[in-house]
């Protein structure tokens, strides 16, 4: 079996085939902690503006090469296959069947393939389906998902367990019998955790004016990207994403300098550690200059809100603290800062939401700005049922992680990596708790 540097070396190689490129003052680094990476080469440098990867449009991988030059639908992927080399799903299948389900499919019809696929370079450096278990904590064995009970992670986990196995068996009833002994359940939680873990969204990719089948939107998919998607995450990263549509390349771009042995990161979005925990299989540590430990707080208003990114956030530190850099990004207002010390540690759409419900029907309450709750600047009754109701919902998501903790130790990664999490979820609480009962002495 080819090593990580065989399969990394090979998969540059194949990109550099294509037209694209590696900033020659970067290497592709692999160790157990990072596994893949960028780093900058001894006596090496990156400058501001410099590009750090360069990828052929050809070279992506999505739900648009599952339909490319399919006469029963319009679109123009850049893969460069014909018609004739081609082996096209159902057509029953690719139209019942939504495209992020599609392009997971399409994934698995390449991995099966083996060297004869066009994208085998890139396959075979991914992390592979026997290593499932490690990649995300939807997949991981129910021993190591336990670790996860009384978080909000852990019920994020049986959303996307229920969607997958529903995903996985509508699919498969639009296939012909001949491919149910190869796509296996397995497979298709692999491609998964691959799109999931790895994936860009073609909006911020694709050329403007990309032609779609009128029944597909430009984010109903999500776009695999070779080589571009060795870069690790950091939320300070300063990078910019371009696709110049005349020579159909899209382009990695430093917006800071990097010295040689630094590692050079992408950065993936404002995502808190609940998120890079679901869909990346990692978190980020705390320290003094950054923290990115958020609790996701659902209300009575929105009880379906299955996705975190449709809930509030609470913060281990005031969102106005310099390191909260993820949490004030996701505040309404900047205003919102500028606020009295027991709202300090929560999302201002949570604010907001509760003195809404609790102020509902009754007129004079109806102007009042975001600016004045969160000053507290509102009647004294109302000021004190927000804090009541936020005292008591955040007490009872800290019990329920205490109730649920693990009786035995960690015993490997995944577990560790869990216990990291509860951890800070719990801080998360108990500071939130402590700026609101500030509020009661």
């Amino acid at each position: 079996m080819a090593s990580a540097a065989e399969r990394y070396d090979g998969l540059l190689r194949w990109v550099e085939d294509g037209g694209g490129s590696l900033n020659p003052s970067i290497e592709i680094y692999y160790d157990d902690v990072t596994k893949g990476s960028f780093r900058v080469k001894d006596s090496c440098s990156i400058g501001v503006d410099d590009i750090i990867v360069t990828l052929p449009l050809s070279k992506t991988l999505s739900y648009l090469d599952a339909i490319s030059g399919h006469p029963d639908f319009v679109s123009q992927s850049p893969s460069t296959l014909s018609h004739d080399e081609r082996t096209y799903f159902p057509v029953e299948f690719l139209k019942g069947t939504p495209p992020h389900v599609v392009g997971r499919f399409f994934l698995i019809q390449e991995y099966l393939l083996g060297s004869k696929s066009r994208w085998w370079p890139y396959i075979r450096s991914l992390p592979q389906p026997e290593h499932l278990s490690s990649i995300l904590p939807a997949m991981w064995p129910s021993d190591d998902i336990d670790f996860l009970k009384g978080t909000n992670a852990f019920v994020a986990v049986q959303d996307i367990k229920s969607t997958l196995k529903k995903e996985y068996k509508h699919a498969m009833k639009l296939l012909p019998e001949s491919y149910q002994s190869e796509y296996t359940r397995l497979l298709y939680h692999w491609a998964y955790s691959i799109f999931t873990s790895r994936s860009f969204r073609p909006s911020l990719i694709l050329p403007a004016g990309t032609p779609l089948d009128p029944s597909c939107e430009i984010d109903d998919f999500s776009i695999l990207l070779p080589l571009y998607d060795i870069g690790n995450h950091s939320p300070l990263a300063k990078i910019a994403w371009a696709t110049d549509e005349q020579a159909q390349v899209c382009t990695l771009r430093s917006r800071q300098t990097y010295s040689a042995g630094q590692q050079v990161f992408n950065n993936y979005g404002m995502k808190t550690n609940a998120e890079l925990l679901l869909g990346y299989g990692f978190i980020l540590p705390e320290d003094d200059g950054l923290h990115n430990d958020y609790v996701h707080i659902r209300t009575r208003a929105d009880p379906d809100a299955s996705d975190l990114t449709a809930t509030h956030i609470v913060s281990l530190r005031p969102m106005a603290h310099q390191s909260s850099f993820v949490g004030r990004s996701k505040l309404l207002s900047a205003d919102s800062m500028s606020c009295i010390p027991c709202f300090s540690h929560i999302q201002d759409t949570l604010i907001t939401a509760l003195y809404e419900s609790i102020t509902q029907g009754r007129d004079e309450t109806s102007n009042v700005s975001l600016v004045e709750i969160m000053r507290g600047e509102i009647p004294e009754e109302v000021l004190r049922k927000i804090v009541d109701s936020l005292g008591s919902k955040l007490s009872i998501d800290l019990e329920e992680i205490e109730d649920s903790d693990p009786e035995y130790e960690a015993a490997n990664r995944n577990q560790q990596l869990a216990v990291r999490y509860r951890e800070q979820c719990k801080k998360v609480l108990e500071n939130a708790l402590r700026s609101l009962m500030a509020a009661s002495d």
